[in-house]
């Protein structure tokens, strides 16, 4: 009776303890900075931005850095709003925005490459990201 009532104990314990590894400030702090725990170990500087980390060469992948093309695709399915800042970051210019309904398309332009995206947001989430080729703002 007596190890039936510590195992149950343990088990109570076991279910309230957090699934989190790290708590929500600092996972704040990584996603504003652009870090990830080993970058942060490797000197990327959780209490500066994406930007001027990756200046200091963190935050952007080996793809991303050697890459002439900026890329848009990954994008699907991100939150809505850490996804304009993503463009941002990239370089694109945030030149219209469009709401019909639920739902958001934001136009984004890259002057370097001459790219016109269309971001169609819904619920928080991007739902695409997509070269629309042409629109008035895109130049």
């Amino acid at each position: 009776m007596k190890r039936l009532l510590i195992v149950s104990v343990g088990a109570v314990l076991l279910a309230n303890t957090s699934a989190h590894a790290i708590d929500a400030k600092y996972r704040e702090k990584l996603e504003r900075s652009g870090c990830t725990q080993v970058t942060e170990m490797q000197g990327c500087d959780i209490n500066k931005t994406k930007a001027e980390n990756a200046k200091a060469g963190f935050g952007a992948s080996s793809h991303e850095k050697h890459s002439s093309a900026p890329h848009y695709k990954d994008l699907a399915g991100k939150d809505s709003i850490k996804a304009i800042d993503i463009m941002a970051n990239r370089g694109y210019k945030d030149v219209d925005s469009i709401q019909s309904g639920n739902t958001q398309y934001g136009i984004f332009y890259h002057p370097g490459n001459r790219l016109c995206i269309q971001l169609t947001m819904a619920d928080g989430k991007v739902v695409s990201a997509d070269d629309i080729k042409t629109h008035p703002n895109c130049r």
